[in-house]
């Protein structure tokens, strides 16, 4: 640093100005070489278009491992809903699951996760026909597919958003509750 600042004859602001000025210079200094290094040597006084086709050519080309595509995770039935998204009809039955299936998750006070649900399940209001009307226009095919397939999905409560989202029928990968 300069021996002015070091002998207090530059304000305290001016220092720290002073530092934050040298750091500065130092750090772009340090990357600018980072920078130049990462060129192969036959590359490195080229410049534009002439860069671009000495990278290339120095370039091997690789082959690219087929990518196999994932299966996705079993559909877990016992996972809460959000309420929000699904149609008017199904949001009461819906808040009810999701209550029914938050109280029965406790491993405290329920050892039997679907004894539990059993049991409470059907003090919850079903699900009934939806009037599509009311429900937005872009919603309205789905609110459709909906009551031709709910009567059958209300046997299995605990999967009837995914038995409802499948048209009528399970998943076959489900994962137990």
């Amino acid at each position: 640093m300069i021996k002015a600042a070091k002998d207090g004859l530059i304000p305290t602001p001016m220092r720290a100005m002073l530092r934050i000025v040298c750091t500065a210079l130092v750090f772009v200094a340090g990357t600018g070489h980072a920078q130049m290094s990462l060129l192969p040597p036959a590359c490195a006084s080229l410049t534009g278009p002439a860069l671009d086709k000495c990278v290339r050519d120095i370039t091997v080309e690789q082959m690219v491992p087929r990518l196999e595509a994932v299966e996705p995770p079993p559909a877990d039935p016992s996972k809460t809903q959000n309420c929000n998204q699904v149609l008017r009809a199904d949001q009461t039955f819906c808040i009810g699951r999701n209550e029914i299936i938050l109280h029965c998750k406790s491993a405290a006070r329920n050892a039997d996760f679907m004894g539990c649900f059993t049991k409470y399940i059907p003090n919850v209001a079903k699900p009934a026909l939806a009037n599509c009307a009311l429900e937005p226009s872009d919603r309205r095919g789905e609110c459709a597919a909906r009551n031709r397939h709910y009567g059958a999905c209300l046997d299995a409560p605990l999967s009837y958003f995914l038995c409802v989202g499948n048209q009528g029928r399970l998943p076959e990968r489900m994962l137990k509750p």
